[in-house]
C-alpha cells in the first residue's frame, strides 16, 4: 500500500488509526488518521478491506504492543 500521503496543511500526523472510507465519483478512496492511504478502488468493498487491513495490522499498537 501507499505511504506517502501529502500533507494537508496544519495537518498533524497521529499515533492512531482512525481509518475512513471517502468516495469521489466512481472510485473509493480508504484512508487513515496516521497518514497511510490505499489506491483509488472502483469497488466500495474492496476500499474497506483496505482498511480493515490497515487497521488489523496496527492493532494494540497503542498498548504497547508491537504491530506485525
Amino acid at each position: 500500500m501507499y505511504s506517502e500521503r501529502p500533507v494537508e496543511p496544519g495537518a498533524v500526523p497521529t499515533s492512531d488509526h482512525r481509518v475512513s472510507v471517502d468516495e469521489r465519483g466512481s472510485f473509493a478512496f480508504a484512508g487513515c488518521s496516521c497518514g497511510w492511504f490505499a489506491p483509488a478502488r472502483r469497488s466500495r468493498d474492496r476500499a474497506r478491506r483496505d482498511a480493515a487491513e490497515h487497521q488489523a495490522e496496527h492493532r494494540g499498537e497503542h498498548r504497547g504492543e508491537r504491530a506485525g
